[in-house]
């Protein structure tokens, strides 16, 4: 099928496409595109009809990303990042999930602001970007605004993005190397049925002493796993604890999704595996010689 007709505007600046934004009259009328992983297959299925594209694929100041500082332009493609070894240093759990996101066609295209925008319930960089207690930095015209992700992502396809703004960078704050990302994906999509990032702090005495632990394809949003953290600060990262603390994956979850992939009840069990995966090999990386695991692959 063939997209419905539409007029094509490319912004030649950030405020070109913010004052584009602030022209357009509803969020049906104009769409942004970036990568166009996930708008142009909507398009071509008329899911999303638009009267006017803006492309903002050519604006490269949004495309740079600063490790050291954890800052990454909102229109840094999967493959970008991926083949930025500071990230990678300085944040592993992205390694993770940019190494099983999508296919080599999505890497080359598909951008994180892009990911973030689009509130798939599944998408893998949103979990561990929360894991991270990633901030988003949102400008419209006239001004922006920062807000933090967990705040920002409300449902499926559902955020807090305005019709006239732009998510312009993502800030992630300095991190331990205690982090990791699993997921298991459903093998046509290349999209977690369930995926799990934990990022974990473990203290001189041996014990944890902060943990994050976030999960995706399992609810309508990606969301913090928060009784699993709850359940990990102060203790010792033995397999009994980390074993009990991933079976909380359940407590507070809001409701899981169903459809003809998996059930609810399958995608929390995935997650509950998922968590105790991630866990273990967030632990190894922490440096946590004592806690003797074998480590299954991404995948499943």
């Amino acid at each position: 099928m063939y997209p419905a007709e539409f007029s094509y505007l490319r912004a030649g600046s950030v405020s070109e496409a913010l004052d584009a934004l602030a022209d357009g009259e509803s969020d049906d009328d104009l769409k942004i595109l970036a990568g166009g992983q996930s708008l142009l297959p909507m398009m071509k299925l008329r899911l999303a009809t638009p009267s006017v594209l803006l492309d903002i694929g050519g604006l490269t100041s949004l495309a740079a990303v600063d490790p050291e500082a954890g800052r990454v332009g909102a229109l840094a493609t999967y493959r970008s990042l991926q083949r930025d070894a500071r990230l990678a240093g300085r944040f592993p759990a992205m390694a993770d999930a940019l190494s099983v996101l999508a296919d080599p066609q999505v890497r080359a295209r598909g951008t994180i602001g892009g990911a973030i925008a689009h509130g798939d319930p599944a998408a893998d960089l949103p979990a561990v970007l929360l894991a991270l207690d990633a901030t988003l930095t949102v400008a419209r015209s006239g001004g922006s605004r920062t807000v933090a992700l967990d705040d920002f992502l409300r449902g499926v396809f559902d955020t807090d993005l305005a019709d006239d703004e732009l998510i312009t960078e993502v800030v992630i704050p300095p991190a331990a190397a205690g982090q990791a990302y699993e997921k298991f994906e459903q093998s046509a999509s290349h999209l977690p049925l369930a995926g799990v990032c934990a990022a974990v702090e473990v203290g001189a005495a041996g014990a944890i002493t902060g943990a994050r632990v976030a999960v995706t394809g399992v609810a309508g949003r990606v969301f913090r796993a928060r009784a699993v953290e709850a359940a990990l600060v102060g203790q010792e990262p033995v397999d009994a604890v980390l074993d009990g603390a991933a079976a909380q994956v359940r407590d507070g979850a809001p409701r899981p999704l169903e459809d003809i992939h998996a059930s609810g009840s399958f995608r929390l069990h995935l997650a509950e595996v998922l968590a105790q995966r991630a866990l273990r090999r967030a632990l190894m990386r922490a440096g946590e010689s004592s806690l003797q695991v074998s480590v299954t692959p991404s995948g499943g």
